[in-house]
């Protein structure tokens, strides 16, 4: 009470210099007077977000003993992005431990999450030395009450990935060298993850590298032979994990969504290029083939989906690239709003942003952005909530909703 009398006492001192600065026509004073009222009146009666759509109850997920928790109680509003026709309020967590996230999950109203460079973690499954700058934890998830930890690591002259089963610590897949491990970069490991069924889930691999499109780390993405640079379908017989190969020519899928009937994959393209598409089990996606984006060097990229065989094109590419980052659907105030059509978020490292992008019959109608101020690297979409990880910048929480 003392603390808002005070406030109120510097007000009105303030007001009456500013009244006294107008007579002598010193009128900017005005505006800095205003913000302070806006200011000080947030912090007596301040706003928060509204977390109804985060009402079920939540821990850690179950079969997971390493990883953080982030709470999301009681988040301040600080700042507001108008749409066409609908305005989103949103706040932040400021968490100093998050980097870059490897693996999260929402329950209720707390964020599990593991950091791609977890110390904890890594030493566990042996890699502690053997986990560079771009490697470390891509993905981790569960098949039939099974935690899986999907990493890529570097073991002398070997740049590889595997997945290990943390119930047992056995490794369930490996990932073999990839050829001129010299050229590899393990931010292109992939390591989106959908859950299908208690006992099925999709996982994505990428070409690794930054060289041309010639080089034989990306040609593996177009070889029947290799796991590399594909949608790979696992799945639970007679106790052991099966692998099989769901869909192939993809450069580095980053997100696995199931929205409405349709599964969607977002992945990076070389230099430009960055792609939504949609994903239907043995299409072949066009990596290296094909590319809407450059090579590093400017070289040009083949951009006919039909020669030399046809490949799928994307629904959308982005050029120049927004850095996509992952998927989820859009809230259930906007789908409605524009149903029939249909509607897909997605998240950019690069762009900072979440874009809804509206879409019917296989082609994008107009898309809207979310602008932020920090680079997205995971999202949850619940209800009209949105949950946004940033790296290294906390957890952003915010509501969508209808102008007045």
């Amino acid at each position: 009470m003392k603390k808002i009398l005070l406030y109120t006492l510097f007000i009105l001192i303030l007001s009456t210099f500013t009244s006294l600065m107008v007579k002598w026509q010193f009128s900017p004073y005005i505006f800095f007077v205003k913000d302070l009222k806006k200011n000080i009146a947030a912090v007596i009666n301040p706003s928060f977000i509204d977390t109804k759509d985060l009402t079920l109850e939540g821990s850690r997920p179950k079969y997971r003993d390493f990883g953080s928790l982030i709470n999301l109680n009681n988040i301040k509003v600080i700042e507001f992005i108008q749409l066409n026709n609908f305005k989103f309020q949103w706040g932040k967590v400021d968490v100093k431990e998050l980097k870059r996230v490897g693996a999260t999950e929402l329950n209720g109203k707390n964020i599990w999450y593991v950091n791609q460079d977890d110390h904890q973690l890594t030493n566990k499954l042996g890699l502690e030395d053997k986990i560079t700058s771009n490697g470390g934890i891509k993905s981790a998830f569960s098949i039939n009450n099974k935690t899986y930890v999907y990493i890529a690591y570097v073991d002398k002259a070997c740049a590889a990935a595997r997945l290990v089963d943390l119930t047992s610590m056995e490794i369930a897949l490996q990932l073999p060298c990839l050829p001129n491990s010299e050229n590899a970069d393990l931010n292109g490991s992939g390591g989106a993850f959908l859950q299908l069924s208690n006992n099925t889930a999709l996982l994505s691999t990428g070409t690794p590298t930054m060289a041309n499109p010639e080089h034989e780390i990306n040609q593996t993405a177009q070889s029947d032979k290799s796991l590399w640079g594909k949608i790979l379908k696992l799945y639970i017989v007679d106790d052991k994990l099966t692998v099989e190969i769901f869909s192939k020519g993809h450069r580095n899928p980053q997100g696995l969504a199931k929205i409405g009937e349709n599964i969607f994959d977002v992945e990076h393209g070389p230099m430009g290029g960055d792609e939504i598409n949609i994903i239907k089990k043995s299409n072949n996606y066009g990596w290296p083939l094909q590319s809407l984006g450059s090579q590093y060097d400017l070289g040009s990229i083949n951009k006919s989906y039909t020669k030399p065989i046809a490949t799928e094109a994307p629904l959308l590419s982005f050029v120049p690239s927004i850095g996509i980052s992952y998927i989820d659907k859009c809230p259930q105030i906007y789908s409605d709003y524009y149903a029939p059509n249909e509607c897909l978020a997605v998240s950019s490292l690069r762009g900072q942003a979440i874009d809804f992008i509206v879409h019917k019959y296989g082609k994008v109608l107009f898309t809207e952005k979310l602008q932020f101020k920090e680079r997205i690297r995971k999202f949850f979409v619940r209800g009209n909530t949105v949950v946004a990880l940033t790296d290294f910048k906390g957890v952003i929480i915010g509501n969508l909703d209808k102008l007045n």
